[in-house]
């Protein structure tokens, strides 16, 4: 089945039984994501998260993937769904008290909306000097996505790291407009939107500060939210990039020593949940 972006989600997220007081936002790829193709997201994050559900921690995954590409590798694998959703840095989805993720449809028309704003006026603009970037650069591979005009693909983080070298000066004199990277991914988009501000719109819903947030990430579209919201917990698995390991490095956050979540998320428990109860 093929969940377009916009739609509720089939599945149900667990109940429950007492009220949001935590909020746990996770990165997908190269974060919750593991190399397991049969098994991406590790069964023993899910026992986790049923094992914490007393203390009222809500979890989400965070992600620019968007919906369709996010839930053709995550349904089949998941034996219940998070209670909120974040896609391409901006729309979200909530569950509801049946545990049914449906789209903040009034957020995510107004986020549809600027962007697409923000499409028109950029995109000559931007093709403009991808053009010029090719002319500098010719042996770097990379295309333009096919869905979103908007978009770059590079064949790896380093030749992302060159573009967006060249990119940067560029997009920094563009009004109202933000570079959105992870990984070998980059989009522009309207800069009043992005992870942490997804996130915020979520954590309203259920009256959660960001002191009682939790988000975990390894790419530069989530240090962008880390630098939003200075008192959540922030922290990354030892594989981020080189760039958001420095920054939490530099503000206390945590990295861990191996890939993956677990570790974070229980020195998150360990450190902070009982700090501020």
């Amino acid at each position: 089945m093929v969940v377009e972006e916009g739609q509720i989600l089939p599945g149900y997220a667990l109940p429950r039984s007492v009220p949001c007081r935590w909020l746990i936002s996770l990165d997908y790829d190269e974060t919750l994501r593991c190399l397991d193709p049969q098994q991406p997201v590790p069964l023993e994050f899910f026992e986790l998260m049923r094992e914490w559900r007393h203390l009222g921690i809500c979890w989400g995954i965070n992600t620019g993937r968007t919906l369709p590409y996010l839930c053709q590798e995550l349904l089949p694998c998941s034996p219940f769904l998070p209670d909120f959703i974040c896609t391409c840095e901006r729309y979200a989805y909530v569950a509801d008290e049946a545990g049914v993720l449906r789209p903040l449809v009034e957020h995510n028309a107004r986020c549809r909306e600027h962007n697409e704003s923000v499409r028109e006026r950029i995109r000559p603009l931007l093709h403009a000097r991808l053009a010029s970037l090719r002319c500098v650069y010719p042996t770097l591979e990379w295309i333009i996505a096919a869905d979103d005009p908007l978009s770059v693909e590079a064949v790896d983080s380093d030749t992302m790291d060159a573009i967006m070298a060249f990119l940067s000066p560029f997009v920094s004199g563009l009004e109202g407009v933000s570079a959105q990277r992870a990984g070998r991914y980059m989009r522009l988009a309207d800069a009043r939107y992005c992870k942490g501000t997804a996130l915020k719109t979520v954590a309203e819903l259920w009256n959660v500060p960001s002191s009682h947030w939790a988000m975990l990430g390894d790419g530069h579209n989530d240090m962008h939210a880390f630098r939003l919201f200075s008192d959540a917990f922030c922290g990354a698995p030892a594989t981020a990039h080189p760039d958001v390991l420095e920054y939490l490095r530099s503000r206390g956050g945590y990295i861990s020593s191996t890939p993956g979540v677990m570790e974070i998320l229980h020195a998150w428990r360990a450190q902070v949940m009982t700090e501020r109860g």
